[in-house]
């Protein structure tokens, strides 16, 4: 299949750029011979955990999180727990002028998870998820580590199941839970192909907080040994740091309705907006040429709208505040 170039080749950002992209070379030789995959066996029985960053090479908080674990030596007590540089290759790439076109290299990396793409990987990506896709399968409980391009509240994101709600509610997360069903939300993500093999575990995404904040990088620390810590995998020597972020009026669950593409190059909000605006049902959100795109229900909130939008894109996901 031809699969169109990635689209995040933004000229200049207008966010300030707290954190760059470390140097991860003296990881790479993963100690279980694929690169930059690091695992660790407690002896004792227990879940196999999964925490995996740089699904997106610019989302940089996630390899810093598991940096510190690494440098730390935190080690899971019981059970194993792997971590995941996922597209290093494009985090390679970053330059601070143009630091959203390190997102990936051929294509987005959160949308490859299906049979059929890895099947026969024909990109950069699915190549590198073909990798570790072993390890996506065989794990218990997935987090993967993301960040948002607007500073917006941090956000779980998960399929909803009891033992995905349960987990979340568990994890006493302050900020707000988006809700979905695999069949209304995007289409090859990983939590959703984890989903499909795991019985009794959980698939979560953690967004941080803005991509180049240095709180960012606190908060997906923070999530991380929360993450294990309710899996009773962490030490008790080990310090839980408190929230990158301070909790809103934003925090509760939100049910994802659906996912809006551009339809052509003339797509406009109807307003400036960054995330978490609600709209009642039938006030205007948007107009794409001559249509006019309305709030299909109240409660209307827009998730994680596109920073410039692009023809044939997804431009924004729409979700019911419950």
């Amino acid at each position: 299949m031809t699969v169109p170039p990635c689209r995040f080749s933004i000229a200049e950002s207008d966010a300030p750029i707290e954190m760059l992209p470390r140097d991860l070379s003296h990881w790479q030789q993963g100690n279980c011979g694929v690169d930059y995959v690091h695992r660790f066996d407690s002896g004792c029985a227990g879940p196999e955990l999964v925490v995996q960053a740089l699904t997106h090479g610019n989302e940089i908080c996630g390899a810093n999180a598991l940096l510190w674990l690494l440098e730390n030596q935190v080690r899971p007590i019981k059970g194993a727990l792997t971590l995941i540089f996922a597209n290093v290759g494009a985090y390679q790439t970053f330059d601070p002028q143009r630091p959203f076109a390190s997102r990936c290299l051929d294509e987005d990396m959160n949308r490859i998870w299906l049979p059929s793409r890895l099947h026969s990987p024909d990109t950069h990506e699915t190549h590198r998820a073909v990798e570790l896709l072993p390890y996506i399968e065989n794990a218990d409980s997935v987090l993967d580590l993301h960040s948002t391009t607007f500073a917006v509240a941090p956000m779980l994101i998960y399929p909803q199941t009891s033992g995905n709600t349960d987990f979340a509610d568990r994890l006493q997360f302050p900020f707000p839970h988006l809700l979905y069903d695999p069949g209304n939300y995007h289409q090859g993500i990983l939590i959703s192909e984890h989903q499909r093999h795991a019985t009794e575990g959980v698939s979560l995404v953690a967004e941080c907080g803005q991509h180049f904040a240095k709180s960012t990088s606190e908060q997906a620390l923070a999530v991380t040994l929360r993450f294990i810590a309710q899996h009773d995998m962490l030490a008790s020597a080990v310090d839980v740091p408190a929230w990158g972020y301070a909790a809103d009026d934003l925090a509760g669950h939100y049910r994802i309705d659906r996912v809006l593409n551009a339809q052509t190059e003339h797509f406009r909000f109807t307003e400036s907006v960054s995330g978490f605006e609600q709209y009642n049902k039938g006030e205007l959100i948007a107009t794409d040429d001559q249509e006019l795109i309305a709030a299909p229900f109240d409660n209307c909130t827009l998730i994680m709208p596109a920073r410039v939008p692009v023809a044939g894109e997804e431009v924004v996901t729409l979700a019911e505040r419950l």
